[in-house]
């Protein structure tokens, strides 16, 4: 007994059903067993005989033929799993061998600290990732509660994270210097940061309280960025 599906019910011509890969015709006539008439798409049992012709065809239980189509859909989504967590386990290896595991490690801290960890707490906006203050215009009142608004700068700020990740693939013998790039950046952002601030406090009435503070995530990107300059600055072995 094979599994098939109806593809045309029969009509002046024989009908025809798809079963191990093959197209089928058939009648009615002898051939179909279940009380109810044959309908396209349906999921039928087919038995053939030795000469690999239809002797009967019976109607599968719609019920039991969705549970099937779920198991048979889970099971290749599974193994669909499977396949793209080996294909990411060889692409993180391959990484790993090309980085070395402290500049992918640092590397991997600077994208959880960039996005995801308090960088700055400024009044009155609140707690603010690096990110997010990368697109604080603090030049005056009305621009700090305009919102979050990335520019060009920020822009240039995700090229530098994304640089040592390039470094092992650019087969250049300063490549290495990539990743010095975001330290370089955090310092340049800090720095703008902080003097915008600077400019901003002359005009606010925050009564001689700063108009900041900085957060956890501004302390584990200079510490994460800092050991992956050093890397890059460190003379190579072979050299």
């Amino acid at each position: 007994m094979a599994r098939g599906t109806i593809i045309k019910v029969p009509d002046a011509s024989p009908g025809l059903l798809f079963v191990n890969g093959e197209q089928k015709s058939f009648t009615l006539g002898g051939v179909w067993k279940s009380p109810v008439a044959p309908a396209p798409n349906m999921i039928v049992d087919v038995e053939l005989d030795s000469s690999n012709s239809v002797v009967s065809i019976t109607q599968v239980d719609s019920h039991q033929a969705r549970k099937e189509q779920m198991s048979h859909a889970g099971a290749v989504a599974q193994e669909q799993g499977k396949h793209a967590a080996e294909l990411a386990k060889k692409g993180f290896g391959a990484l790993l061998a090309r980085m070395g595991i402290v500049a992918l490690a640092a590397t991997v801290l600077i994208w959880i600290a960039w996005f995801g960890l308090t960088a700055v707490t400024v009044i009155p906006l609140g707690p603010l990732t690096f990110w997010d203050m990368l697109g604080l215009d603090l030049s005056s009142p009305m621009g700090m509660m305009a919102g979050i608004s990335h520019g060009f700068f920020a822009f240039i700020g995700l090229l530098c994270i994304a640089a040592p990740f390039a470094a092992p693939f650019w087969k250049h013998p300063y490549s290495r210097y990539l990743n010095t790039l975001p330290f370089v950046f955090v310092v340049l952002a800090t720095i703008k940061f902080m003097w915008s601030a600077h400019e901003a406090m002359s005009g606010l009435p925050v009564g001689g309280d700063s108009l900041y503070s900085f957060g956890a995530g501004i302390y584990l990107l200079a510490i994460a960025s800092a050991a992956l300059a050093a890397l890059a600055l460190k003379k190579p072995a072979n050299a």
